[in-house]
């Protein structure tokens, strides 16, 4: 009984009431890194990664929302803009707008002020971020004041935080900007493609977006994308520093392809911009002839006459044109005529054979290479030869 009694009480024990089950571990968004700012006219641009992942390394799903969150700083009236005559050499960098210089002197914004001083811009809800989403970034415009009622410059802070449906990320790292009266867009911009490359030239703006003359302009971004495509606000121009004409010779691959111009503000990050100017769409091929045929003889034959020529080394061609030009004259011949043998089909040999001459006329052969693209060379010539009139 006593064994049975044991065995009894350790089944109790084995099989005793379980512990209270742990709760759920929280799915936090990891926080985003890599958030952009630019000014684009009147707007100020966000961009920044789709939140794809969580704190542990997981893939990220049940986003409620993205909020934006901003902080503006008012330049201190102890500091007005500075009169630029007054500047010794050195003091500051002219080619930089008064309002940058001046906040320059002023520390930015850290992580724990922004916390404290922060006001929320606006939000992306969870349904509405697909329409958000331009390739794998998020995108988000702003129009906030760009000076105090009094007319003093201000400093404007950005962070996003991606909230999950069960725990929100962190912040995401600062971004900063001074807002500016950015140039009106440029006009009339006209692409033309030539051998060299397609050739863009615009009309320089006249009007900052305030409504102010002769606005200062840093220079010009020019900006490529495939025909027919939305353009991304945030890619890169294609001139790898600001252009200061208006004109620019870009050499695209060919194919077709759109183009729009921006005025720029300042010449350094972040960029600060005139809107696009209108979009100019333009199609670059290939506008290079292949090298001539070298070699080329003519050689009589029975009733005909037979060309041969040296092959052209191009990567691109596509074969060759043949021309015939009759011939006039006893003591002087003279051209009175010429035609194409190969009017529809390229020849893609190194030789062809006339057999539509006449006897007892005199002829010069031209032959052309032509490439892919449809460019021709250069015509070579042969001399005058006779065909005989008894074979």
């Amino acid at each position: 009984m006593r064994k049975l009694a044991a065995l009894f009480l350790f089944a109790v024990v084995a099989c005793g009431k379980r512990g209270d089950p742990h709760p759920p571990v929280p799915v936090i968004p990891k926080a985003t890194t890599d958030l952009l700012v630019a000014q684009r006219g009147p707007k100020v641009l966000l961009s920044w990664s789709y939140p794809s992942m969580t704190t542990a390394g997981k893939t990220m799903t049940g986003i409620r929302r993205v909020v934006v969150w901003r902080s503006i700083e008012e330049l201190p009236v102890s500091q007005p803009p500075r009169d630029m005559k007054t500047l010794l050499p050195g003091d500051v960098d002219p080619t930089v707008p008064q309002a940058i210089q001046l906040f320059s002197k002023i520390p930015t914004m850290t992580p724990a002020q922004f916390l404290k001083l922060r006001n929320r811009v606006d939000s992306i809800e969870g349904a509405n971020l697909p329409a958000a989403t331009t390739g794998a970034r998020l995108t988000y415009e702003d129009t906030p004041p760009f000076h105090t009622t009094d007319g003093r410059p201000i400093r404007v802070n950005y962070a996003v935080v991606t909230e999950g449906t069960t725990a929100n990320g962190d912040l995401s790292n600062l971004v900063t900007i001074v807002p500016l009266e950015v140039p009106v867009a440029p006009t009339d911009l006209a692409a033309v493609p030539k051998r060299e490359g397609v050739v863009l030239t615009w009309t320089a703006p006249d009007t900052a977006i305030s409504g102010a003359k002769k606005p200062p302009v840093a220079g010009y971004n020019v900006y490529r994308f495939p025909h027919g495509q939305p353009a991304d606000e945030f890619a890169a121009p294609v001139n790898t520093s600001p252009v200061s004409a208006t004109t620019f010779t870009d050499n695209p691959p060919y194919g077709p392809h759109d183009y729009f111009v921006t005025a720029l503000a300042a010449p350094r990050a972040p960029r600060i911009e005139s809107d696009a100017s209108s979009t100019v769409s333009v199609t670059f091929k290939d506008l290079v002839p292949p090298p001539p045929p070298a070699g080329l003889t003519a050689l009589v034959e029975t009733a005909g006459v037979r060309l041969v020529w040296d092959p052209v080394d191009a990567p691109d061609m596509a074969g060759y044109k043949v021309y015939r030009t009759e011939g006039s004259g006893i003591e002087q011949l003279r051209p009175i005529g010429t035609i194409p043998l190969t009017p529809v089909q390229l020849v893609t040999a190194t030789n062809y054979r006339d057999t539509s001459v006449s006897r007892g006329i005199s002829y010069y052969y031209e032959v052309v290479s032509v490439d892919k693209s449809g460019n021709e060379s250069a015509r070579v010539k042969t001399d005058w030869v006779l065909v005989p009139k008894t074979p």
